[in-house]
This record gives structure tokens, sequence and C-alpha cells, in this order.
């Protein structure tokens, strides 16, 4: 990683992007601009009803063909990638074997329900304690209830953890790497994310091993070096975050570095709002979470607004109905963002419902602040681009 900057006309990093229905590959440019971009849906099962599952291989498969594809689509020469970064729905949850590799279950979604009855007891019960440490509330949203749950369901030997950026690294790293960011641990229920470490207190709650968890690292780390056969090239995966934290990271940067409170809206498979925050507080109408910041990592509220992406995909041939859609969800946003500790100056906007820029036009004229509208509406992916260039800059420790 010596004499990088030199290097930084005519170079390119990759940026892996793991959705929920969908995994994306993207090769930027120096300035941030997309040079090639590749897609390819996953699937989604429901075997029960509350129950999402995925098929963790499919994942990898998938991961791999969309980065081999960018790759190929942009006509870069590998020599000019200089790194790649990885940015993932965050709360899903894998369990795999460390001696053969498998997965021992399927990866359980963020949305599935399964474990509702236990997390309600637990939060009666220690709903306060965890919320001061973790800044969530006890819910089967975030990952500790769904570990505990494959635990209970298959054999305990030899098993890891992770989310699906841990998975991932896992399997096309060198040596495999056990690890995951700051930003993907808050959201597990089981990371204190003020000492910023793993909590003997939650694990025990929840039942979970200390053996079976990944090693965390900052959002900006060596992660691992991609193994040779998976592109073709060795690269190393020099930025992880989870992905609503990528897309507060590409508002953080946009943003004067004097600005205090950042708060950006993402108008995607869900919308999220996300303010940045000086301190840990924590608020009835928001989680609190972890997000990386210029200079290491700092804390924010988070909101989510269950409003669908694909219903603005299956109203775009009305366009009345989808204005009329579009325009509630911009009250439902403005609505939160009157809750927020700090009335923003400004708005920061991506996601795939907004690219047309209609709802950010809706946005400005219900909140009466000011929108800035992305030029990259995939948020999620510029923030991890940044990051890589950021820690090619600056040369993170390795740890």
């Amino acid at each position: 990683m010596k004499n990088q900057k030199k290097f930084l006309k005519n170079s390119y990093v990759l940026v892996l992007d793991v959705g929920t229905t969908g995994i994306k590959a993207f090769v930027f440019d120096e300035q941030c601009q997309v040079k090639a971009k590749a897609y390819k849906k996953i699937s989604k099962n429901r075997p029960r009803k509350g129950w999402v599952e995925q098929d963790p291989r499919e994942i990898l498969r998938v991961s791999r063909f969309v980065l081999r594809r960018a790759i190929k689509d942009s006509r870069v020469d590998p020599k000019q990638i200089l790194g790649m970064g990885i940015t993932n729905q965050r709360e899903a949850t894998v369990v795999w074997n460390r001696k053969t590799g498998k997965p021992v279950y399927p990866v359980i979604g963020w949305e599935d329900d399964r474990t509702r009855a236990f997390c309600t007891k637990l939060k009666k019960s220690h709903g306060r304690s965890i919320r001061e440490r973790t800044g969530l509330t006890v819910d089967p949203y975030f990952s500790a209830s769904k570990v505990r749950w494959i635990l209970q369901n298959v054999s305990k030997k030899d098993l890891a953890f992770g989310t699906l950026d841990s998975w991932l690294i896992w399997n096309l790293c060198e040596d495999h790497p056990h690890v995951i960011d700051e930003t993907n641990a808050s959201r597990t229920l089981l990371f204190d994310i003020r000492k910023r470490k793993w909590s003997d207190e939650l694990l025990e709650l929840f039942e979970v091993p200390k053996d079976i968890l990944p090693q965390v690292l900052p959002s900006r780390a060596f992660f691992g070096k991609m193994r040779k056969e998976v592109l073709g090239f060795g690269c190393w995966v020099l930025a992880v975050c989870g992905d609503q934290q990528a897309s507060a990271y590409a508002a953080i940067r946009s943003q004067p570095a004097s600005r205090k409170n950042i708060t950006k809206i993402t108008y995607g498979t869900g919308v999220f709002v996300v303010q940045t925050i000086r301190n840990f507080i924590l608020s009835s109408d928001f989680f609190t979470t972890l997000v990386p910041t210029r200079k290491g990592v700092g804390f924010a509220l988070e909101g989510k607004i269950e409003k669908s992406g694909e219903k603005v995909t299956s109203l775009l041939s009305s366009p009345n109905k989808l204005r009329a859609y579009l325009r509630s969800l911009a009250l439902d946003v403005d609505r939160l963002i009157k809750k927020l500790p700090t009335r923003p100056n400004e708005l920061v906007v991506d996601g795939g419902s907004a690219r047309d820029g209609i709802v950010t036009l809706i946005q400005q004229e219900v909140s009466h602040i000011p929108v800035f509208q992305q030029t990259n509406y995939d948020g999620t992916a510029l923030g991890t681009a940044l990051l890589v260039w950021d820690s090619i800059d600056k040369k993170p420790k390795k740890v």
C-alpha cells in the first residue's frame, strides 16, 4: 500500500453492494464516477408465515458473478484497481461450519419474525439495559435472536457467525478472515456501541458463545485480500460498511467538514432517515447506531418508514397515483424529521425511488428544507467507494 497517491490518476476501486433483492457490483474512478455496474437478482424464500430466508451459497455465487461482470464491462486493467469495499443488508444472519465452510442453515433475513415471542419476553425483563448498551430495541429485526434460534436447531460444533459481509470475506479472501465492521456489529444486539466491543452480558442474555463471533474492525481497515482465483487477480478489501451507514458516509462527505449534524434520507426498499449526532443519546423514535466519519466512527439516529420501493415500481405507469404515493411517503418522512433532535439545514437524499428527482421536489415542498440529491442514487455504493478511497489515501493501520 506504499506510495498510492501517485497512482490515483486513472485508478479505480471495486464496490460490492449486497442488497435484499439483488446484488450489485461497481467500478468507480478516482472522481467516484461509475465506470461500470452489474446487477443480478437473488431469491428470497418464505418457508412459513413470518419466516424469510435466503441461500448463502447463492449470495456468494452471485457476488462473484457481478464482480467479474463489472470488471469485464469496465475494460479496466486489473493493475489499475487499488482496492475494494463491501456494503450489505445488515441484520441478515448466517452461521457456517469453520472446518467445512458450509452454512449450517439458510440466511435468516432482517424481515424474519420467527423470534417475536422470545424478543417480547426479553424486552420486558431487560429491554432498558440492552437499549443503553446497543442503542436498539429488543426486536427480531436484529441479529442476536436469529443466532440464538439457529444455535438451538443445529449442532453447535465448530461454528462461525456473521452478517453477510463476514460470510463473503471468509469465503472470498485468503486464509478465511473471520471479521465484521463496527457498523454491522452495531446492528446485532450483541455489541456495546459505547465501549465498541462485544458485550459479555448481552452474549449471556442471548445464549451466544463468544468463540463464534467475528473480530470487529473499523469500517476503514485491511479486512483481507481477495483470492486470485475469485477475480483473476488479488485485491485488498479496504472498507466494509452496513448499507444505511455507507449512505450516511456519502452524505457526510458531500457536506462541509465543519457541519456537525448531517441528515440523509434513502428512498429504497424501505425509507431510512439518518442524522449524525455528537454524543450517544437514546430517542423513543429512533435507533442509535454507529456510522463512519471523516475521523473514525461516530453516532447517529436512524428511523425507518415501512414503505416499499416495489410499490413505486408498480406505479410507474400511473403518474397520478405515483405522485400521490410519493407525497404520502414525503409526509411520513417529514413527521419523522420533526422528531429529530436537530432541525436539518439540508437533506441529502439517495435511493432508487429518488433517481428521477420527483420525490426530492415533493420532499422539499413538504418539509420546507433545502434538499440535495446525490449525483449517484446508489448512495450505499457511493459511500463505500469513498471509504475505500479514503482508506487508500490515509493508509489505515493493518490489523
